[in-house]
Parts: C-alpha cells; structure tokens; sequence
C-alpha cells in the first residue's frame, strides 16, 4: 500500500504548525476537475510548515484503490530527533458524487513508530499533477483558534522556476507564504537512512 497524506500531504503531526486566532476556514480553494488517476505515485515533500525539526527526504506514495476514488498513502522520511518516519493510512475524496470533483479529502493517518491514529480533512489547493501540488488541512482549537498546514509536494526533488512562480501564487491566493514553510532537502548526503 502506497500513497501520500502531506500532505494528502497530509499530514498531521503532533508538533507546531501555523497557529491562527480564528476557526478553521471553509474558504479555502480546493483544486476542481481533480483527477485521481494523475495524482497516483509518489510526490517529494519539498516544503511544510509544521515544525518537524529536521525532517528530511520525505516522501508520499499514492496508490488509488481501483477506479474508486480512495487512495492508500504512505509518508516516509528521516526526522534527525526521532529517526525513520513511516506513517501510513487511508484518504478518500469528501464529496466522489461532486461534478466537477474536488480535491477535499477525510483522511486517516496511523504513524507507525508510535501508533498514534489522526483523523482529519485537507485539501489539494493545485496541481498541475506533473510538477507540483499544494496541500492545506485545518483543526479546529479550542478558543476559537485553529492550526494550520500546508505542504508543497513536487514530483522532483526541486522545482522549476515557473513552478515556484505558481507555488508562491497560490499560497498567496489563500493567506500563505512560502516563507512560513521549512524547507525538506532531498539531498543524497540527508537521505541515507
């Protein structure tokens, strides 16, 4: 079983994310006409803005479920303070019947090292399905306060510079900066775990 969850991917932790004095937005775009079948294989997590210490070559593998619209995801990476990350679950499109189909997603995550189970939603903002993907979930806090995250996937291990040109834009377009976002390196010398 493969796939991501960042993201999908997503991506919850429990460590700091982007923490906000407001609930969880629903006006948050999420990508229309989503194709599942172009979002299938592996995406490289090149940026997030959880605070994962240094947490390097983190990967996504998405496996769609037949012509279903469920997706088994894997995320796995190196995270210096815990070691080998591996954590796997289960994401299925919110609303399949939608026409056109959006990219919102309820997943479920089961990190493997210390078997904590996350439920929680998130959406592909956008994606060209060749270059790159940005992703964005939201949960709610008490006190009506809320944490956020994005994660921008390639499906190098860096991006082009018009990518990046579009990565910048839409984050801007949803209250995002790419310098809110910690960078993931991909490097040979990083990733021999």
């Amino acid at each position: 079983m493969k796939l991501f969850i960042g993201t999908l991917a997503l991506l919850v932790c429990s460590v700091s994310a982007l923490i906000f004095d407001r609930p969880c937005r629903d006006t948050v775009a999420a990508k229309d006409n989503f194709s599942p079948a172009f979002y299938t294989g592996t995406w490289f997590e090149l940026y997030n803005s959880l605070d994962q210490g240094n947490a390097d070559c983190i990967d996504h593998h998405y496996t769609r479920r037949g012509l279903q619209q469920v997706f088994d995801v894997e995320r796995v990476g190196f995270v210096q303070e815990r070691g080998f990350l591996r954590e796997t679950g289960v994401a299925a499109v919110a609303f399949p019947e939608e026409t056109p189909m959006r990219a919102i997603f309820n997943a479920t995550l089961l990190r493997v090292d210390d078997e904590e189970e996350t439920a929680y939603s998130y959406r592909v903002v956008a994606t060209d399905y060749t270059n790159y993907a940005v992703t964005w979930s939201c949960i709610d806090l008490p006190d009506n306060r809320s944490q956020e995250e994005g994660a921008i996937l390639g499906r190098q291990t860096q991006l082009n510079e018009a990518s990046y040109v579009k990565v910048d834009a839409i984050l801007e377009s949803v209250g995002l900066n790419r310098e809110d976002f910690r960078f993931i390196s991909h490097q040979p010398e990083d990733c021999d775990f």
